[in-house]
């Protein structure tokens, strides 16, 4: 007696095997187990590896059956691009499409633009063939896209404006990426920076002191990854103190920061909340600095101080175990 609404908020919990064994129960049951309110909470995973046969096994054969209702589709080492592709032309509705350690042809170019409606586009650590090639996606064709990761492939000087126009992608994940120039990363954080919730980029000559100061006026940022900031000096690294809802930051690479500047950012209010840091092979990482975070961040899990040099092989760096009892802390 239970009405459609209440059933489907139900279903939502149950993991797929059970939600596949209520389809047996009745034809009402078997319509409202594959209402698409139901499939966006699930996330399909196939896996060639040897390991996950009886997983994946598994999951070809509700591809098989179900194939219409998958929205969220992740498949993992697959190195054949005829295998990924058979599999994906049975998908007509994906909404999330996460491709893991697989290979990509040329053909994904237009094998993707089937799914208009793609929210989320995945390919991190895949592989593209030929190596010499371009994946040059038109990334406009996807006017609801929010969550864009890629490797070191997929974005260049051919494509990288149609990200602009993109009112609803607040996640970029792109820190493989190199050479799209200082002024179209300006122009990026500027297209999103309302609604810019993740930003990953590699940084080096991309990246200047502008850039994190357009960074820091971003209002949602809370996950911010800048892998070179050789170029970077201290008006940047002080403007970082200005973000309002900051939970994860890595900043690796740079000589230019002084002791000060980094006191005074890593003392400011909003980056006492930070629950993940990672501080990679900065020069001026001091014992000072690392006394502030172990007094003030209290929501700490993580903290990564990879080769900071006044820090590692210190006899300061015996006392950051004492210093940080309930997290890890990483120096290697």
């Amino acid at each position: 007696m239970l009405p459609d609404e209440v059933l489907i908020a139900i279903f939502k919990y149950l993991p797929l095997d059970c939600l596949l064994v209520c389809e047996n129960v009745s034809q009402r049951w078997k319509r409202l187990a594959r209402d698409t309110a139901v499939w966006r909470c699930i996330y399909l995973t196939y896996s060639a590896k040897h390991d996950k046969v009886k997983e994946s096994q598994k999951t070809l054969q509700v591809i098989g059956t179900h194939s219409e209702c998958i929205h969220n589709l992740k498949l993992q080492y697959i190195h054949t691009y005829s295998s990924i592709r058979m599999l994906l032309e049975k998908c007509d509705n994906i909404f999330s499409l996460d491709l893991c350690m697989c290979r990509i042809e040329k053909e994904f170019e237009r094998d993707v633009e089937k799914w208009s409606n793609l929210k989320k586009l995945s390919l991190k650590n895949c592989v593209f063939y030929p190596s010499d090639g371009d994946l040059i996606i038109q990334y406009d064709k996807f006017k609801g896209l929010n969550t864009l990761e890629l490797p070191e492939f997929g974005l260049s000087r051919a494509n990288c404006n149609t990200l602009l126009d993109l009112k609803h992608l607040c996640h970029i994940e792109i820190e493989k990426i190199k050479n799209l120039g200082t002024e179209y990363i300006m122009q990026l954080i500027l297209s999103k920076q309302n609604i810019l919730v993740t930003f990953h980029i590699y940084g080096g000559d991309d990246v200047n002191d502008e850039c994190l100061i357009l960074l820091s006026k971003c209002p949602l940022l809370q996950g911010l990854s800048i892998i070179h900031c050789e170029n970077l000096k201290d008006e940047g690294i002080l403007a970082l103190g200005n973000l309002k809802v900051i939970e994860q930051l890595q900043i690796s690479n740079n000589e230019r920061f002084s002791e000060a500047s980094l006191l005074k950012t890593f003392g400011s209010p909003s980056m006492v909340k930070l629950n993940r840091l990672s501080l990679a092979k900065i020069k001026n990482v001091t014992p000072a600095v690392v006394d502030c975070i172990s007094e003030y961040y209290k929501n700490l899990k993580c903290l990564a101080l990879y080769q900071c040099p006044r820090i590692v092989n210190s006899d300061y760096e015996k006392q950051l175990r004492a210093k940080f009892r309930k997290i890890g802390v990483v120096l290697y």
